[in-house]
């Protein structure tokens, strides 16, 4: 198995049109904050320490360079490299998130540490060998995270947009010596790394519980409000037969009340890249639950 050489240098090239070495600073803010957070995803996700230092631009177009710091030298070059291909690698699927990665956001803590626990990351040393093996699982582990993705797709969409540019490269260095060819995309191929929306398939929920805090008395699509997953939510009550039980005065609701439902929630991912809810729908009353006492329908 072929091993990774050391690198502890990352540098982002905005190559241009012309022969000039300025750039819009709105434009390079908002792109180094995509860049930044792509970097953070990846340490966060594999569970590795990082801290970056930034170096004095370069010409040549404009080149941005950081220096990576962490618990080792091995450690770091695995952040180096995977963030190196994963920000310059167009996506094996583009336009929307792909299942894989949808999935992934049903899954809770307890199996995430335990796919990270397979890479055993965490006991690499200076003197361990990183070979490209390692560097392609951490890969499949990210590509996973969905906010990866979603940094990537505003990298470029920020970078198609700006005139100037006629492509990037991403280069890694040992201080400052370059490893390895750089990693070169034209601006003709930016639009596939470009997720098409913010929306995320809906959310089809079985047999959640909502603690009823206000019904809605009166006829049209007027929302009820609850308590659901330690949050207040407002929701569209679409059950048509126990909508109809309420307006004529059928149920009765104490400061107890509860129904279990199932529920249809939109999603999208916001500005901050987090996701969150758009619309709550109740398709179907499975139950009532008054005082403790369960009534199904």
């Amino acid at each position: 198995m072929e091993l990774i050489e050391k690198s502890n240098r990352l540098q982002f090239h905005y190559c241009f049109k012309d022969n000039s070495h300025t750039i819009d600073s709105i434009i390079r803010n908002e792109c180094e904050k995509e860049i930044l957070h792509i970097y953070k995803e990846i340490a966060n996700t594999l569970g590795l320490q990082l801290t970056l230092e930034t170096f004095p631009t370069e010409e040549g177009g404009f080149k941005e360079t950081w220096k990576f710091l962490g618990k080792n030298s091995v450690q770091i070059t695995l952040i180096v490299s995977v963030a190196a291909i994963i920000i310059s690698r167009f996506p094996v699927e583009n336009k929307e998130l792909t299942q894989l990665q949808i999935e992934n956001l049903k899954l809770d803590n307890e199996i995430k540490r335990k796919e990270l626990e397979k890479l055993n990351l965490d006991f690499i040393q200076d003197d361990s060998e990183l070979d490209q093996q390692k560097v392609k699982d951490s890969i499949e582990f990210l590509n996973k995270n969905y906010k990866i993705s979603w940094r990537k797709s505003n990298l470029y969409k920020k970078l198609n947009n700006y005139q100037k540019v006629e492509s990037i490269e991403v280069q890694r260095f040992e201080e400052e010596k370059p490893i390895g060819n750089s990693r070169k995309i034209l601006k003709r191929e930016f639009s596939k790394f470009i997720l098409s929306s913010d929306d995320l398939p809906e959310l089809k929920l079985e047999n959640v519980v909502i603690d009823v805090i206000s019904p809605a008395l009166k006829r049209g699509k007027f929302r009820w409000k609850g308590f659901y997953n330690d949050e207040i939510i407002n929701f569209l009550m679409d059950d048509v037969e126990f909508k109809n039980q309420v307006l004529r005065g059928e149920i009765h609701f104490s400061n107890r009340f509860s129904i279990e439902v199932e529920m249809t929630q939109g999603r999208k991912i916001n500005q901050d890249g987090n996701i969150i809810i758009t619309n709550s729908i109740v398709n179907k009353v499975l139950a009532s639950i008054d005082q403790g006492e369960r009534i199904e329908y």
